[in-house]
């Protein structure tokens, strides 16, 4: 009789070819190879063409070099690209990211739906566009709330329609003649470079369908590297190419004007309306398919709503997430056009790039110990992979960049007030330690002058709570110019004192946290006040950032008044300036 446990279904991984390579293949050969690569060609000239091509993929390449670094050094789960985000620069840097990366994900699903309805329209004229569309959303979503397995099992079909309806197109021949005309560019009104690029951009977003999958692959850090840069790598020869080849089969004024050039140049003509079905419909199950798990990784870590997250079934769908994902799509094909919707993507996903990039190259630069990727990229071209992103960014648009930067700096904000406890390290105190690390080694180097002088005090507060008007005198004295130690001293026996130390620290940290003091806490055990005195001066700081001022409270107790005094030549004797 079978058991329980063995009844239950175990979930369908999938490997680096089915889970990540062709969900990225068949995202990035999508509605912008169909139905833009040609209007491309026609306005920017075969050269400016390739030069976008260039541009584009050297931004995704980049990306999937980080990718891939990020991917092999941790263990990946369920979330992609907020997952690897997250636990590298912390919940809060994630989350600002990760919200932005699930709606250019849900988006994405109309941006496809739209080109699949527009297709339709060429062979049907005057068909109900929202109708279709929204009935075409309709199935994509049942197709998705049966889970991620009949959708990957599909898209091997999807691809074999793929492949055919290339290899008609590119056993397609008529070129009309006077071929260098079409080399270079012919921007129409309102066109530029930047404004054709932000078309065309969106044709090599696949990057992050496979990693979006991450939960759902037998060995992420082996799978992603692989099937991503293989993705990005063969989808850059097959659009290299495209565009070569309709600059040869077709007359600029076809480019321009014909969306469905393709069809025109094919040897089979029916077989690209087969192509270009199959790659929109998949490329929009993708997305369907990630941004739930995108919003569900979100709601497990509290960022949105739990309820948001809740799975189903033994593969976890997140189901709630899911029509979540279906309804803001829907809105979308309500309201927007291919067109509108392009530059808007491009948006979301250079946000998502280039905070990739910087997760990357902030780590390889920190080179903390726990960093040890298995695919080693250097720090400088993830950094310039990161300067890349926000450089496009402006120049497609400058407004909505701020405001995207903006949105996120408010995410980051409000999710930093949430003050997350995780059971995780990240990489920000290792990033933080090799800047101070940096910056300690060049104040040590440099010349030391009178006019670089900032105060940095060492104040003996004892207990700050019972001290706030010697905090608050010290607080303004250094005026956020030097730095402060508060510090306390544990007297006594060294046996019975030293278990105290490790707490009261902690409490001291607490109450420069809680007050928002840019301060660092010190606590000491000594046998007496004036040898702790003595201590602290003589190890608090490092090189140039050593206490140059002690700040004491006047002792007013008769019995103490010894130990007051030795602490007051002590310091003295050690040159430093005294305030009392």
């Amino acid at each position: 009789m079978e058991t329980a446990k063995e009844s239950v279904k175990e979930p369908v991984k999938f490997g680096a070819f089915g889970g990540v390579f062709v969900p990225n293949v068949l995202t990035i050969l999508g509605v912008i190879m169909f139905l833009r690569t040609g209007w491309v060609v026609g306005h920017a000239g075969l050269k400016d063409a390739l030069i976008i091509l260039l541009v584009a993929n050297a931004i995704t390449l980049l990306t999937s070099l980080s990718l891939s670094s990020i991917s092999t050094n941790i263990r990946v789960k369920g979330g992609g690209a907020y997952f690897l985000i997250s636990r590298n620069l912390g919940l809060e840097i994630g989350g600002a990211v990760g919200i932005p990366l699930f709606l250019a994900q849900a988006v994405s699903v109309a941006f496809y739906i739209i080109g699949f309805a527009e297709s339709l329209e060429y062979l049907i004229p005057g068909l109900p566009i929202r109708l279709v569309t929204l009935g075409t959303l309709v199935v994509i979503f049942a197709i998705s709330w049966k889970g991620a397995e009949i959708a990957i099992k599909a898209q091997y079909f999807i691809l074999g329609a793929l492949l055919l309806s290339l290899i008609s197109f590119f056993l397609g021949w008529s070129p009309p003649g006077d071929w260098s005309s079409r080399f270079e560019p012919n921007y129409g009104p309102d066109l530029s470079f930047w404004a054709v690029f932000a078309i065309f951009f969106p044709a090599v977003t696949g990057i992050m369908s496979g990693v979006s999958m991450s939960g759902d692959l037998k060995d992420p850090s082996k799978s992603v590297p692989k099937g991503t840069i293989m993705a990005v790598v063969v989808c850059f020869v097959i659009y290299a190419f495209q565009m070569i080849w309709l600059s040869i089969n077709a007359s600029r004024e076809e480019l321009m004007g014909n969306n469905l050039i393709m069809e025109r140049v094919a040897l089979v003509g029916p077989l690209i309306f087969v192509g270009l079905w199959a790659a929109t419909l998949s490329s929009a199950l993708a997305s369907l398919l990630a941004a739930p798990r995108t919003l569900q990784a979100l709601a497990q870590d509290r960022v949105v709503p739990f309820g948001l997250g809740k799975g189903h079934g033994p593969g976890n769908e997140p189901r709630v997430a899911l029509m979540l994902s279906a309804g803001l799509a829907a809105l979308c094909l309500l309201a927007g056009r291919l067109d509108v919707i392009a530059p808007v993507i491009s948006m979301f996903f250079l946000t998502t790039y280039g905070t990739v990039n910087l997760v990357a190259g902030l780590s390889a630069l920190a080179a903390n110990p726990s960093y040890r990727p298995t695919f080693r990229v250097h720090w400088l071209p993830c950094l310039a992979g990161a300067a890349g992103c926000l450089l496009a960014m402006f120049l497609l648009n400058a407004l909505a960049t701020i405001v995207a930067v903006a949105s996120i700096i408010g995410l980051y904000s409000l999710l930093k007030q949430r003050q997350y406890q995780t059971a995780w390290g990240d990489e920000r105190s290792g990033i933080w330690f090799a800047l101070a690390r940096f910056g300690l080694l060049r104040l040590a180097a440099s010349r030391q002058h009178v006019r670089n002088w900032r105060p940095v005090i060492l104040v003996l507060v004892g207990n700050p709570s019972n001290r706030l008007a010697l905090v608050e005198l010290a607080n303004r004295l250094e005026a956020r110019r030097g730095l402060l130690f508060l510090s306390q001293i544990v007297t006594g026996d060294w046996g019975k004192m030293v278990s105290r130390q490790a707490g009261m620290q902690r409490q001291l940290q607490d109450f420069i946290r809680e007050s928002r003091l840019s301060a660092v806490g010190k606590t000491v055990v000594a046998d007496t006040f004036e040898q702790g005195v003595s201590t602290l001066l003589q190890v608090a700081g490092v090189g140039a950032l050593e206490p140059n001022t002690v700040l004491i409270g006047w002792s007013e107790d008769a019995l103490r008044e010894k130990e007051f005094l030795g602490a007051v030549r002590r310091i003295l004797e050690l040159e430093r300036s005294l305030l009392i």
